[in-house]
């Protein structure tokens, strides 16, 4: 058979086929899920990515008709739990709770085994949330300008801590420090906030940076004060608290987010189903209200908006890759 022959009955067989592919893909559609969902996430139980699986765990079970079990698989900033994911199977029983610090690590760390913009399917964002940065309710720091005054006046000695090296934390101050000329010594840590609110208290430690659903209940107690938001404007749960845009760095913008994800290969029907019960779940005032009160702020993005966050985060931190390498 001849070149164009063999063409034109490849391109007969896959007409044909056609039809038969999309039948199979509503089938399966129709039957998923057909058992228990895994919702994966890479931090510690009670984190905030755990608080906010858990939010959604519920809404999602009744709308699928499926129990959502929540695994938190902690570790090496998140590249545990996304490598372990980007081998599994997908078929929408494994999902994935990635965080923004995803797009930081792949973008400033080389040596990954998995590549975020391949092995992933994106499904929709599900909630964009700023930083605090946060004293000891007695520090001589009543601004982040008096903090970053005296790192000029002697750099290297003052101390900011965050949940570790290569986190969005992370590369939140450094960003910060890069623009203002200052030089800041990283203390990583590992855990919750017990060990750095202690160091804090005693002195051990000048500023940590954290989300704000760890902070809030700290800040209400008068265990911790905020002295700057990372986000462009003033967060709507603490107005009183001035944005590093409007103190220091005018044009400074920096705010996480946490998505709904899977392995990448996911039936496109399966993704669209998933999407749909997402936009179900978050349209629930309970849920809207609840994560909100935990400083986040609630989307849904496509997930051709989802992928293309990812992509402009990693080109942003991309020059930051230094940092990570240093430290």
């Amino acid at each position: 058979m001849s070149a164009a022959g063999i063409r034109r009955r490849t391109l007969l067989l896959a007409t044909l086929a056609a039809p038969a592919l999309a039948r199979a893909r509503t089938s399966l559609a129709q039957a998923w899920p057909a058992q228990t969902i895994r919702l994966i996430h890479g931090y510690d139980a009670g984190s905030n990515p755990d608080t906010i699986a858990r939010h959604l765990a519920q809404p999602l079970t009744e709308i699928l008709g499926q129990q959502i079990v929540i695994e938190p698989r902690p570790g090496a900033a998140e590249r545990l739990a996304a490598s372990q994911v980007a081998r599994l199977k997908p078929d929408g029983y494994a999902l994935y709770l990635m965080t923004g610090g995803q797009a930081v690590v792949s973008a400033t760390d080389r040596t990954l085994s998995y590549d975020l913009l391949r092995d992933f399917e994106f499904i929709s964002i599900v909630t964009r949330f700023p930083f605090v940065f946060t004293v000891a309710p007695d520090s001589r720091f009543k601004t982040l300008q008096a903090y970053l005054d005296e790192a000029r006046r002697a750099p290297g000695t003052l101390t900011y801590g965050t949940s570790g090296v290569g986190s969005t934390l992370h590369m939140a101050v450094e960003l910060m420090l890069a623009r203002t000329g200052t030089k800041i010594t990283h203390v990583p840590y590992k855990g919750g906030l017990g060990q750095p609110l202690n160091d804090l208290t005693a002195g051990r430690l000048d500023m940590q940076v954290i989300t704000f659903s760890n902070a809030q209940p700290f800040l209400k107690a008068a265990k911790l004060r905020a002295i700057a938001v990372t986000s462009k404007d003033r967060h709507p749960g603490f107005p009183d608290v001035p944005s590093v845009a409007e103190t220091v760095v005018p044009d400074y913008d920096v705010v996480s987010w946490l998505g709904l994800s899977s392995p990448a290969g996911l039936p496109t029907a399966i993704r669209d189903r998933l999407h749909d019960a997402l936009v179900q779940a978050m349209g629930r005032p309970a849920v809207k209200t609840r994560l909100e009160e935990l400083g986040n702020d609630t989307t849904v993005s496509t997930p051709a908006e989802f992928r293309a966050r990812v992509e402009s985060d990693m080109a942003r931190w991309r020059p930051l890759a230094h940092v990570v390498s240093q430290s």
